[in-house]
């Protein structure tokens, strides 16, 4: 592949993630919060916040204000660490958790319908295959999968 087209890829790939966000935007949170209640979950529902600033590639300011307003509305809590007083865990309540599947099934609807709506059943079928290389290429040369899953913003 040229670079040129490299190049176009990955503004198409960006131009979709874009449209992602938005999506998730008309959800009850801050997309901010969105994000962050996303990367607690893909640590199997608690996670430090270093950890979260560092997978969202995000200042621990901007992680310490999202935390404030989760807690605040209930969909977090906080855990001081068994071994390690100064250590805090953050979980995620059932309200919280709820909250997660409900933003993700309402993305994956609208992906959903958006390409059964705008692509032939041919189409559809490439865009599968290309999925699997996009998902090889996100894991090419790591040695830990983790290391992007729990990062990967919009996922889910």
């Amino acid at each position: 592949m040229e670079h040129e087209e490299a190049s176009r890829l990955r503004r198409q790939l960006m131009t979709l993630q874009r449209r992602i966000r938005r999506e998730m935007k008309t959800g009850p949170v801050a997309l901010s919060d969105a994000l962050v209640l996303g990367a607690i979950e893909r640590h199997g529902g608690t996670a430090s916040p270093g950890q979260l600033a560092e997978d969202l590639v995000m200042t621990t300011s901007n992680v310490a204000a999202a935390l404030r307003s989760l807690e605040a509305a209930g969909l977090i809590s906080r855990q001081r660490d068994s071994n390690d007083a100064r250590r805090v865990h953050i979980e995620l309540t059932e309200d919280g958790r709820r909250l997660v599947v409900d933003d993700r099934r309402r993305r994956d609807d609208w992906l959903c319908g958006t390409i059964n709506t705008s692509l032939s059943p041919r189409e559809q079928k490439i865009l599968q295959q290309a999925g699997e290389l996009m998902s090889r290429l996100a894991y090419q040369g790591l040695d830990d999968r983790d290391e992007l899953d729990h990062g990967d913003a919009a996922a889910g």
